[in-house]
């Protein structure tokens, strides 16, 4: 809350920014991935949708991949290029509020805690920015909450909007890896059968503490809007 004017954060991640930013310059159809070398390997770092639909994932062996799929179309990652590209992404952002930060190498964060309504409301306001991405053929998820975490899980998980206050609710339902664990964590809760954020809510705090550190009950806490998180 600032001044009695609840927060609202939007969280913008771009899966696929790398190559979205290699198709702008050289538009094709065919798959396409980049490649970067990787424990003295070239690997897959970023692909299309198209080179996906012959099951090419991230980090996968280039030699492996060609196995899949022969026509694969591909160039060497930039990333530079690409920090480049994400920060004038946020510059571009500012059409919308004063206040946009990058968040890490591939998603923006808006706090548009009062200026939605300068755009026509916060509907509007989403439907605005994924309208003009689209049109600039990047491709984004987005997210809507009352804090950065919660924003940042519904944009990574499904998109979504948290109303107002209603956190617990919208971040109920998702998987406990969208509260920005290590994936040794979220293994962890999986083997015990704690899948979703709602799950956590329905145990002993002090239990999921001794098992699992603070670092679990701190993201838990940030998500929800318990314990405050800037954005710089």
């Amino acid at each position: 809350m600032f001044d009695g004017i609840r927060q609202r954060v939007v969280s913008i991640w771009f899966p696929r920014l790398p190559s979205d930013r290699a198709l702008r310059a050289r538009p094709q159809a065919a798959p396409f991935a980049l490649v970067l070398r990787q424990e003295n390997a070239d690997r897959l770092y970023c692909l299309n949708d198209r080179a996906e639909v012959f099951g090419l994932t991230r980090g996968m062996a280039l030699a492996e991949a060609r196995a899949y799929c022969p026509d694969l179309q591909q160039q060497p990652a930039d990333l530079r290029g690409d920090a480049r590209f994400l920060d004038a992404l946020r510059r571009w952002a500012l059409r919308y509020c004063p206040w946009v930060a990058v968040d890490g190498t591939d998603g923006l964060l808006l706090d548009i805690t009062g200026s939605a309504h300068l755009i026509g409301g916060e509907a509007a306001l989403l439907a605005d920015l994924r309208h003009r991405l689209t049109a600039q053929r990047v491709t984004a998820r987005l997210g809507l909450g009352d804090n950065r975490g919660a924003a940042w899980a519904l944009a990574r998980h499904g998109e979504g909007v948290a109303q107002p206050g209603q956190g617990r609710v919208a971040l109920g339902p998702l998987s406990v890896t969208a509260l920005r664990i290590d994936a040794d964590t979220a293994t962890g809760l999986q083997r015990l059968g704690l899948r979703r954020i709602a799950d956590l809510l329905a145990q002993p705090r002090a239990s999921l503490a001794r098992r699992f550190g603070p670092g679990l009950l701190l993201r838990l806490d940030q998500a929800l809007g318990a314990q405050p998180e800037q954005i710089s």
